[in-house]
Formats: structure tokens, C-alpha cells, sequence
């Protein structure tokens, strides 16, 4: 996230007519029926219509945060006031909207990785800020896009209270949905030969290989990022500071600082498609995989899985049973 003060003329720019918005990347399905008095855990209500959810469309990953309506049986449905974002940008978000002067500057403008503004609104000491989409150009300019949405007072305070809530279904999603899909892919790039058409799909053995080979793969990816962020993170690495390593932060941190400190913005760094090609290439010879395509992330508790990643990072072992999955 960096900050920066924009031009007058795009601070204009963030009224633009609602009727110009973007169809919405939303699940349908996954949106049908929801009520007032029966809300998903993966959604939060914000206040007057608004709400902040987790939802997944075209095999991504995305935090919403919209203006509902409700029709005359009290079904709630998906405005186009609202944005989608990225879970990183998300997070970004919410670290910017604690710090924005709303108060103090009344032309506070803050820009979260090239992605999202936030413009102040505020009137007469209530907090009020409007948050709207960036859009990159050929050119590699940017142009704000109609997409958006104002919070008030406590939509605001309700948003960044429900930070660890969100996180929770973001993470499941970004693991059962997001690299499941790609992983699903992967497998149709490989023809299917048949020959173990006879193979015995109730021997439990061909589960938890699979299983510890997706957690292998998870562990890969997620230490050498927070390795990475560690480095990169580093103030006197920064700095240049080549000499007495000793002192440097990234050595001085011991690992179970570093994966508090890191984990999140390494979990979203992974590459899930380099991620879901390497699981499969190691597998994809082994006859249980197309078997368990669908089964190895419907059994999984995500939950049990991110305690027992953190034990391998933290102790730097692969080999901790595998006590979160259900067979």
C-alpha cells in the first residue's frame, strides 16, 4: 500500500453514474436466498444495506463489499454499488482505512496498491469515505472505473472489526475453491488412460498420500515465501546494510515470529497455478488422484490444516500427522 495526494480532477472523477457500473463478477448460486435472519458465516452486515462477504466466481477468490436490496419476500440481492477485491488488496485496505486521516485532512486520498482509492467524504466530524476501483490502461496510466462504494461512521469500525472473521473463509476459499479448481484443471491436461478403471477406491492408503503430498506442496510454497518476506521485509536489508548480519531483523527472528508476521501476506503471494501444476505432475501417475479429485478438499478441515502447517513451519518438519483430514 503506498499513499499518495491525487489531482483535483480525480477526485471529481469518483462521481460517476451508477447505471455505467460493470456486471458483477458474483456467484449466483451462491448468493440465491440469503435472508436478514439466516446470514452465512462468510458474510458480515455492515449497516444500512451494506455488507462485506467472501465470494468465489470463476475460480477466484474475492472479498466483496456491497449494498444489498431486499425484495418483497425479504430475499436479499447484490447491487452494483459495491467493489470486489483481491484478498491481499483487501487486507491492504483495512490497514489503510485504521490509518486515513478522515478527520484531519478533509482531502485525505490514499491509493492501495494501484488497485483501489479511498476519498474523503467526511462532513461535520462524521466520518465518511468513498472506496473505488483503479483500473490500469494500455498506456499503463490509470483511470478510476465506476465501480464503488461509501461507508459511513460504523460501516467503517464494522469492516475492520470483522477483519479476523473474513480472514477465516478467505483463506478456506483461497484453499478448497481456488487451488481445487486449478487443481481440477491441471488433472484434464493429462489424458486419462483407463487402466486403473479396476482399482479398489475404498483403500484409505491412496487418501492420505494425497493428502501429505498437497501439504508438502503448501509447505513449499509457504516457507519460501515467508523466507522471501523475511529478506525482503528486513530493515537493514533495506538499507544495505551488509555488515554484522548478527543485528539484522531477518536473522534475529525466530521462526515463530516470522510466520505471525508473514503468514498472510505469503499465503497470498502463492502462485496457486504453479502451486496446483506441481502437486499434480507429482501425482498424476498415481491411481487414486482422479479418484479423490473431488473428495481431497470436501474432507478437508482447514481449520485443523493451518494449525498443523504452522507446527511445520515453525519446526521445520513435513512429517506431523496428517490429523486434520476426515477419512
Amino acid at each position: 500500500m503506498f499513499r499518495a495526494i491525487l489531482s483535483g480532477n480525480l477526485k471529481r472523477k469518483s462521481d460517476v453514474p451508477d447505471n455505467l457500473s460493470k456486471k458483477l463478477c458474483m456467484n449466483e448460486q451462491m448468493e440465491a436466498g440469503i435472508r436478514m435472519d439466516s446470514l452465512p458465516k462468510y458474510m458480515v452486515h455492515l449497516g444500512d444495506g451494506l455488507f462485506k462477504l467472501v465470494n468465489s466466481f470463476l475460480n477466484e477468490t474475492r472479498v466483496h463489499i456491497r449494498v444489498y436490496t431486499t425484495d418483497d419476500d425479504g430475499i436479499l440481492h447484490p447491487s452494483k454499488e459495491g467493489v470486489s477485491l483481491k484478498p491481499e488488496v483487501w487486507s491492504s485496505l483495512l490497514t489503510a482505512l485504521r490509518n486515513f486521516p478522515a478527520l484531519e485532512d478533509p482531502d485525505a486520498v490514499s491509493v492501495i496498491k494501484k488497485n483501489v482509492c479511498i476519498f474523503n467524504n467526511t462532513v461535520d466530524s462524521e466520518k465518511c469515505v468513498t472506496i473505488q476501483r483503479l483500473f490500469q490502461r494500455k498506456d499503463s496510466g490509470y483511470k478510476l472505473v465506476p465501480e464503488r462504494v461509501v461507508l459511513k461512521g460504523d460501516q467503517i469500525t464494522g469492516l475492520c472489526a470483522s477483519y479476523s472473521r473474513i480472514f477465516e473463509h478467505v483463506k478456506t476459499s483461497l484453499l478448497t475453491y481456488t487451488l481445487g479448481e486449478r487443481i481440477s484443471n491441471e488433472i484434464k491436461k493429462y489424458p486419462h488412460s483407463g487402466r486403473w478403471e479396476g482399482w479398489d477406491v475404498d483403500t484409505p492408503q491412496g487418501f492420505e498420500e494425497l493428502t501429505n503430498a498437497l501439504y508438502k506442496c503448501l509447505f513449499d510454497f509457504l516457507s519460501q515465501n515467508i523466507t522471501i518476506l523475511s529478506k525482503t521485509e528486513c530493515i537493514d536489508c533495506k538499507n544495505g546494510f551488509v555488515f554484522n548480519m548478527e543485528i539484522h531483523e531477518c536473522v534475529n527472528m525466530s521462526k515463530q515470529q516470522k510466520f505471525v508476521a508473514y503468514f498472510e501476506q505469503a499465503f497470498y503471494s502463492i502462485d496457486w497455478d504453479a502451486l496446483a501444476s506441481k502437486f499434480v505432475k507429482l501425482n498424476i501417475n498415481k491411481p487414486y488422484l482422479r479418484w479423490f479429485e473431488e473428495d481431497l478438499f470436501t474432507e478437508l478441515d482447514t481449520e485443523k490444516m493451518f494449525i498443523k502447517m504452522e507446527e511445520m513451519i515453525v519446526n521445520e518438519n513435513t512429517d506431523i500427522p496428517l490429523s486434520c483430514f476426515e477419512f
